[in-house]
């Protein structure tokens, strides 16, 4: 009997925790706002900063589905809980507006975050407006989560 109580405690703290972490925003995400009058194409992925992809990561990369934001609505991306524990996690975003190819796009762009554990924000905002590279990037202060995100740019 005192098994089954406790075993039932167990399910239930494990309940509630993941209750709580889906409730309240402990993982950072960046949110994206359409703010042209075209279709949105939007590729977002998790990484690991300077380390260059596998041949099958980018096979995978290559072939995924763009989510599609129509003018302006918004499009959330959180970061995974493994991004929570890896070392130097990196969420990178990309956008075509008008079309999901380069050829039949009006504009476009990119922006890359890492997370850390000292510096940075909770939650990041991208307002996308037409053009290429023409984007504002605004950084929430305050929340409680376990790794915060910081904006920066890959030098080539």
């Amino acid at each position: 009997m005192k098994k089954k109580i406790v075993l039932g405690c167990i399910v239930l703290f494990s309940g509630l925790l993941v209750l709580i972490a889906h409730i309240f925003p402990t993982r950072p995400f960046v949110t994206i706002t359409n703010n042209t009058n075209k279709p949105l194409f939007i590729y977002a992925g998790e990484s690991i900063y300077d380390v260059d992809p596998e041949p099958e990561e980018v096979e995978r990369i290559i072939r995924s589905k763009p989510e599609i934001i129509a003018p302006g609505e918004q499009y959330e991306f959180t970061a995974s809980f493994i991004s929570l524990i890896r070392r130097d996690a990196a969420i990178d975003v990309g956008w075509r507006i008008g079309g999901q190819y380069e050829y039949n796009s009006t504009g476009g762009g990119g922006q890359n975050f890492i997370l850390s554990s000292t510096a940075g924000a909770c939650s990041v905002s991208i307002k996308i407006n037409d053009g290429f590279n023409n984007n504002i990037l605004e950084g929430t202060p305050g929340n409680l989560c376990f790794k915060k995100i910081m904006a920066f740019k890959y030098k080539y």
